[in-house]
């Protein structure tokens, strides 16, 4: 059986988008009657002048090289409803066949963003830009433009710094990190890795590959191994100050400000957090002077630095 879509069915529309569902062989798609001229930047073949036209049965067809087919109702695997076919012989008639994978979503996701319902920018949520981001891109549909724009976004959510990753949240990063695997996008790789290795919860099934067979869940690993043995030193080591009072004072407040919070966390492999949180304790209250809670203060954010920059050796050493 094949469906018209309810919203993007236009009884002006010049082409009719035959989308076949993927991984459902029983059902025949969904048929959206669309403006050609919304898609002119589509590179994908199916969109080429020659599309075939949905003609009258049994009408001669012209000599003008463009196909015919005597009927839709004779296409894909379904019967159309009467009331669909009824009105639209002279259409351009379009196959999104399964082996192109695209996603239902991700289909109603570019027709919002053709026709204006929703328009892909800075302030769309995650799903939203990977559905552009999948269906724009060279083994989809091929718009080049919007997709590059996509690609923006997606960087745009994610940390480029050591400071921002300290305190970055995300519920998607294993998906994203697959994304950015498939599409080559090196950018935020780094800190989705980070991410990746400091949260408990990682699925060790997430067996996607890396170039080199590794897979993200044996990277993830990997990488929390090399930051627990970096930090745990660090973190049961109270650091010394430019006064003797201001350390005697630091040590006695080492244990319960930071030691325990970070066993309580599990922070031994989250360096970055646990850092910025021991910068974030009002130290001054502890009996710390001013100078020196400014000094570890940014000895912290030198090693926050230091842990970004390890990263890139620890992944070139993991790959």
């Amino acid at each position: 059986m094949i469906q018209r879509h309810p919203l993007y069915w236009f009884d002006d529309g010049d082409t009719i988008l035959h989308h076949e569902i993927l991984n459902n062989p029983d059902y025949g798609g969904t048929l959206y009657r669309i403006h050609l001229s919304k898609f002119a930047s589509v590179k994908s073949p199916e969109f080429f002048p020659s599309s075939q036209l949905v003609t009258e049965p049994g009408f001669d067809p012209s000599d003008d090289g463009v196909p015919k087919l005597e009927s839709l109702q004779t296409t894909a695997d379904g019967i159309l409803e009467s009331d669909i076919l009824n009105d639209k012989h002279g259409c351009k008639y379009i196959v999104l066949g399964r082996e192109r994978a695209i996603d239902v979503n991700d289909l109603v996701a570019l027709l919002d963003h053709l026709y204006g319902e929703n328009v892909l920018s800075s302030k769309s949520d995650f799903n939203r830009i990977i559905s552009i981001l999948r269906i724009t891109s060279p083994n989809q549909l091929d718009i080049p433009a919007l997709y590059e724009e996509a690609i923006e976004y997606f960087v745009d959510l994610f940390p480029n710094d050591a400071q921002e990753l300290s305190t970055f949240k995300c519920e998607f990063t294993e998906q994203a990190m697959v994304l950015a695997l498939q599409h080559n996008i090196r950018q935020p790789q780094k800190a989705l890795i980070y991410y990746l290795a400091t949260q408990t919860h990682l699925d060790s099934d997430l067996s996607v590959p890396l170039p080199n067979q590794t897979t993200i869940s044996t990277l993830s690993h990997t990488i929390s191994s090399n930051l627990i043995s970096f930090f745990t030193p660090l973190l049961f080591t109270p650091p010394p100050t430019s006064h003797m009072e201001c350390t005697d004072a630091l040590a006695g407040y080492w244990m319960p400000l930071v030691i325990s919070p970070a066993i309580e966390d599990s922070a031994m492999g989250k360096p970055l957090q646990t850092l910025e949180k021991m910068k974030n304790v009002n130290w001054t209250e502890c009996g710390i002077c001013e100078e020196c809670v400014r000094d570890k203060r940014e000895e912290w954010t030198e090693e926050q630095s230091r842990v970004w920059k390890l990263m890139d050796e620890w992944i070139y050493e993991s790959m």
